[in-house]
């Protein structure tokens, strides 16, 4: 994970800090000015290597800023919240801290301000800070994180070399599908789930029935990763064939997780009640091998687990991120990596795997998500399973997988070749 060293400053900053010991006040005026119009963090080339950007992340001190820490979604075990603190340009509301950071990088990152500076002791206790952080004010590129109700705001850093993503921009003659919005009540369950159904373009119920992808965590893939236009723009030019699209999202953090880590009564919902629900009300397979199960985190442990307990329903899963460390480390009865030993027992399953995870998802208090997902593919792989897998430079973050997830679903076409248009 990124902590700032100790010794670096940017020459920007450089700048300035001799700027005002040398009297000249005004070399401060003229940095704010310019954040204002570029915005922040600054970015400066390192010049003997085009790989990395030198980033510098800015505060303007209010005036009872006591310290400044600048998180990404990794937290190191054992670590030190202030490893990841800023520092000030003496005499001036200026706080600073510099990274040399990859060109390609794409990610998220949260200010705390005057920071209780606790170490982190454990996963939780890092999940608990985190509502208490802030994205940077600076900074006017926010995008909102996966799982949090009420849509917590993030800041966004995007560096020059970041992955495009054209797939997710609204294009001008691309057809839209439609989307509809729903609450299902679970009897099996006992909660509510939300569910909306997205049908493509041309919808039609007199034809070949239509390939299916249930996606977990859909509220924040339809309103903050583009999902849909996703689909219409890779229906449009043939990447993909037309599917039906059903969002799935738990009512709240607590169901979550709950009901989506390897959960036999939330597979039950999904054979007894939710798909019985989809198939009754649009023209879909039933084919295994044309349905997709996915999503991310939980969710993708949760697509992962669903296929093993019901491959005759879910013939290929999409895993971004997923959570294969499940249970953390002396919380729970069952052993850690969990669902990485029932692959490992049961024999081969026809079910097809796209499965991804950030290059910056390190050891965190309490459990390794690196370490658990090469582990999942590993055995995968050993069984004899069909997976694509890929590392992308990125974290834990929506922002990444808004874009990656255009490669999973084309995992799974592979020879549907672009139509010109």
């Amino acid at each position: 994970m990124f902590a700032p060293e100790k010794s670096l400053v940017s020459p920007r900053i450089s700048r300035v800090a001799e700027a005002v010991a040398a009297g000249n006040h005004g070399a401060v005026d003229e940095l704010w000015k310019e954040v204002a119009e570029k915005g922040s963090p600054l970015r400066e080339q390192v010049a003997d290597d085009p790989s990395k950007t030198l980033v510098t992340f800015l505060w303007r001190d209010p005036g009872d800023t006591e310290n400044v820490l600048v998180f990404f979604y990794s937290v190191p075990e054992g670590s030190d919240p202030r490893d990841f603190g800023m520092r000030r340009i003496p005499a001036t509301d200026v706080w600073y801290a510099s990274y040399f950071l990859p060109s390609h990088l794409r990610t998220t990152y949260l200010y705390s301000v005057n920071d209780s500076l606790r170490p982190f002791t454990s996963y939780a206790d890092v999940v608990s800070r985190i509502p208490s952080y802030g994205p940077d004010p600076l900074n006017p590129v926010e995008h909102t994180i996966l799982g949090q109700e009420g849509g917590m705001r993030v800041s966004v850093l995007e560096l020059p070399d970041a992955p495009k993503q054209p797939w997710n921009i609204k294009r001008r003659g691309v057809p839209k599908g439609s989307t509809r919005m729903q609450t299902i009540e679970s009897e099996i369950l006992g909660t509510q789930h939300h569910v909306s159904v997205y049908t493509p373009p041309g919808y039609d119920t007199s034809g070949e029935t239509y390939h299916v992808f249930v996606l977990f965590d859909g509220w924040a893939y339809y309103n903050f990763a583009d999902i849909t236009t996703v689909l219409d723009n890779l229906v449009y030019v043939g990447r993909i064939p037309p599917y039906v699209l059903v969002m799935h999202s738990n009512v709240d953090q607590r169901t979550r997780a709950l009901e989506l880590p390897c959960h036999r009564p939330f597979v039950d919902f999904l054979n007894r009640e939710l798909m019985p629900w989809v198939h009754e009300n649009y023209h879909i397979t039933d084919d295994p091998a044309r349905t997709v199960v996915g999503g991310s985190c939980f969710g993708g442990l949760a697509a992962a687990y669903a296929a093993l307990t019901s491959p005759e329903r879910f013939g290929n899963v999409i895993s971004q991120s997923g959570s294969f460390w499940w249970p953390e480390k002396d919380h729970s009865e069952l052993e850690p990596e969990w669902l990485t030993r029932q692959f490992e027992r049961h024999p081969r399953l026809p079910v097809r795997f796209s499965l991804e995870i950030g290059s910056l998802e390190e050891a965190i208090v309490d459990y390794d998500p690196m370490t658990a997902h090469l582990n999942f593919h590993d055995v995968l792989r050993a069984k004899g399973y069909e997976v694509d897998y890929s590392e992308y430079m990125g974290g834990h973050d929506l922002i990444c997988w808004r874009g990656s997830m255009v490669d999973r679903l084309l995992s799974f076409h592979p020879k549907q070749k672009e139509t010109a248009r």
